[in-house]
């Protein structure tokens, strides 16, 4: 099902579906269509909505000069929850999706019962992106017998500002180095190379780890093993900076645990949302609250 949220003269389109409380997803890129992070078995236990970040699916674009920056973004998921809800949600952001809901939650302390950090950091900046770009190489150089590492290598450090054809290009390029191990999986994960567009938007670059601590909403923090972006390194420092954070590690998976390892995901998830759900807004059924008020079917084949 779809719901529509209106900022100003702006449509966000969200997918609602599920059941239990509201957990509010928020994906990846930035640009990212978030069609690939459907989490099926998590939406037995919880009525999950998955957010079209502007510019991308269904919603629409901002507005000429306005900034595609996590302050825009933080204030969009904020309209969203406060109309899904009157009370605390559930938040999880991945990747990008991840620094989006740290800027949220330093912001908006009370609006968060529980915070989801997926495959994301406190930290991007040029230096930490020159890592990523190292451990894509090696990964790239020991996987040369069934992968072109100049190729690779290539399109990650192919500019992602341009058309949508030239960034989902880029992404395609590296898709492989995004899960624990791609190639005796390939069946399974190969339709997202032709299914997973990326909208072109500007790479953010912040520091929140002097602010970590600020974070006051139970926290999570789930990685995968072999995630060349946001592995070992960005977890330490989320857990190591948010009082009293959780914390999954995923040993088979990279950037797409939910994906690769989706039973232990969906159960971690979900025992995380257990204990943290006194706090969750879980009446549905209020007139002008009930996020599937209003909803219509989805055929866009995807969802």
């Amino acid at each position: 099902m779809t719901r529509t949220v209106r900022v100003g003269d702006l449509s966000l389109v969200c997918h609602v579906s599920g059941r239990g409380p509201l957990c509010v997803a928020h994906p990846g890129g930035p640009g990212l269509l978030g069609d690939y992070l459907r989490m099926p078995l998590l939406e037995r236990d919880l009525t999950m909505v998955y957010l079209e970040p502007a510019g991308t699916g269904a919603s629409g674009p901002l507005a000429r000069g306005a900034k595609y920056d996590l302050e825009t973004y933080a204030a969009h998921l904020d309209a969203v929850v406060a109309e899904l809800s009157d009370g605390p949600v559930l938040v999880l952001g991945h990747g990008h999706g991840g620094f989006v809901a740290q800027k949220y939650a330093l912001g908006n302390p009370g609006r968060i019962a529980g915070l989801i950090l997926y495959a994301t950091s406190p930290l991007a900046d040029q230096h930490t992106r020159a890592a990523a770009r190292e451990r894509l190489q090696r990964y790239a150089r020991a996987n040369a017998d069934r992968a072109d590492p100049e190729a690779m290598i290539a399109a990650y450090d192919r500019p992602a500002d341009r058309s949508v054809h030239e960034t989902t290009a880029r992404l395609w390029g590296i898709l492989p180095a995004l899960f624990g191990d791609y190639w005796q999986r390939r069946r399974e994960f190969a339709p997202l190379l032709g299914a997973l567009p990326c909208w072109p938007r500007p790479a953010a670059e912040f520091d929140f780890r002097a602010d970590l601590r600020s974070i006051t909403a139970p926290t999570m923090v789930l990685w995968g093993t072999h995630d060349f972006e946001f592995g070992d390194a960005a977890a330490r420092m989320l857990r190591s900076g948010i009082p009293g954070a959780h914390a999954a590690e995923f040993r088979d998976s990279a950037h797409f645990a939910h994906m690769e390892e989706a039973e232990r995901f969906s159960y971690v998830v979900t025992e995380f949302a257990r204990r943290v759900s006194d706090g969750v807004s879980g009446e549905f059924t209020r007139p002008g609250r009930n996020p599937h008020a209003g909803l219509t079917p989805d055929h866009s084949g995807s969802w």
